[in-house]
């Protein structure tokens, strides 16, 4: 009775199961591409052969029955590019089909040096994806085997055997234990651990000071500025001082960054005066005392920095001496409105004000010593602001102290 129904169902089956049947013109292709991996594999051409077997496991979706010859030259194509994940399953659909000895002692080998493994990537990953193992191997089919899986990685997630060992995988370390049956070594990439490597990161940051010594030479008043103004102005001075300026680089890429900056800048200078001063008047040295604001892009081609950008300026002054312009002005006052017509003492006028002027700098630095993670160099600076009534002109040789750029600190 039992045989009775089995045969039955046997004989049932075909209606309930699809069947894949291929047809002449698939067999006629299996024929073809067969001695075509026969050739092939005489003249050792391994990747044609793998070509070649590809196109018969298309025509096996559709029916066709691949061999043991087939399936076993396939494996060692696969073994010769590298691909030991594709050699160990057709070397099983080879045993299948006929378990010789060969073919069993094969998988064995292979099961006693390799292990499962399965990488997947986060679909929003954009990290690198690489493979590196802790400890290369030896062994070249080992090498080409880890190399073949780096290279699929590339755009595909990996699930099949690699070489016995710890690898990194995108960031992520697993342990690959030899075995068929060994546990599968996991590889999740997540797409939060590999993203803050891909975020924009600048350069270099760092301090950016400078300190040295400096020439101002503010000029005589502009054309038609003075009479215009009807306020007393002092005549043109000039001296010497220190420039202090503390800040910050920031580099976006190796070459080029900004540069913000604020300091203090200071003049000390003897009047130009007569002798024979009033004893009302007390003749002091000018004096310019200013605080400054710097925002520059900077350029840096190895050790040579360039720096330039807009400067904005404000302080105070003390200068001995009117300007010649004002004095012979009809319209030039003093602060209290009363105009200045007695010109004898017009060298000794002191005059004290509130400064504010805007303008430009640039420096070229060269840079020769390493303080830290920050680099030394020298710097000649100039610049020159005004307050739309002189031209405040300056220069200084100073030492600068800024951040080393990544990859270039010596």
């Amino acid at each position: 009775m039992t045989r009775t129904l089995l045969l039955c169902a046997l004989g049932f089956a075909p209606l309930f199961v699809p069947v894949a049947l291929a047809g002449d013109v698939e067999r006629a292709e299996h024929i073809r591409l067969t001695e075509e991996m026969r050739k092939l594999a005489q003249r050792n051409a391994w990747t044609a052969v793998e070509a070649q077997y590809i196109k018969l496991e298309a025509l096996e979706a559709k029916g066709e029955v691949l061999t043991y010859n087939e399936n076993k030259l396939g494996a060692e194509s696969a073994r010769a590019i590298g691909n030991i994940t594709g050699c160990r399953n057709r070397l099983a659909k080879a045993a299948k089909l006929d378990g010789r000895p060969e073919i069993i002692d094969w998988i064995t080998e292979i099961d006693a040096s390799y292990g499962p493994v399965k990488v997947a990537f986060d679909p929003d990953f954009s990290g690198e994806r690489s493979l590196v193992p802790t400890v290369p191997p030896f062994a070249p089919d080992q090498r080409a085997a880890i190399g073949w899986v780096a290279t699929y990685l590339a755009d595909h997630d990996f699930e099949g055997i690699l070489p016995a060992g710890e690898y990194t995988i995108s960031g992520v370390k697993v342990n690959v234990v030899a075995g068929a049956g060994a546990p599968v070594a996991v590889a999740k990439i997540e797409r939060l651990k590999t993203d803050k490597k891909n975020l924009f990161h600048f350069a270099y940051v760092g301090p950016r000071v400078e300190l040295g010594v400096a020439v101002l030479f503010p000029g005589d008043s502009f054309d038609g500025v003075v009479g215009d103004s009807a306020q007393l102005q002092p005549e043109s001075f000039g001296g010497a001082g220190g420039r202090l300026g503390v800040g910050l680089e920031i580099g976006a890429s190796e070459n080029f960054g900004v540069i913000a900056q604020i300091g203090y800048h200071n003049l000390f200078g003897s009047p130009t005066i007569e002798e024979g001063a009033p004893d009302s008047y007390v003749v002091s040295a000018n004096q310019v005392h200013m605080g400054y604001g710097w925002l520059a892009a900077s350029i840096r081609l190895d050790d040579l920095w360039i720096a330039a950008g807009p400067l904005w300026g404000i302080g105070t002054g003390t200068v001995t001496g009117l300007d010649s312009a004002c004095v012979a002005s009809a319209n030039c006052a003093d602060p209290n409105g009363q105009v200045f017509a007695d010109t004898r003492y017009a060298d000794y006028q002191q005059l004290s004000g509130t400064i504010m002027a805007g303008g430009g700098a640039a420096s070229v630095s060269y840079a020769f010593v390493d303080i830290g993670s920050l680099r030394g160099a020298v710097t000649i600076e100039g610049g020159a602001q005004t307050d739309f009534v002189r031209l405040y002109p300056w220069a200084q040789a100073a030492f600068t102290v800024a951040p080393s750029t990544d990859g270039k600190k010596k």
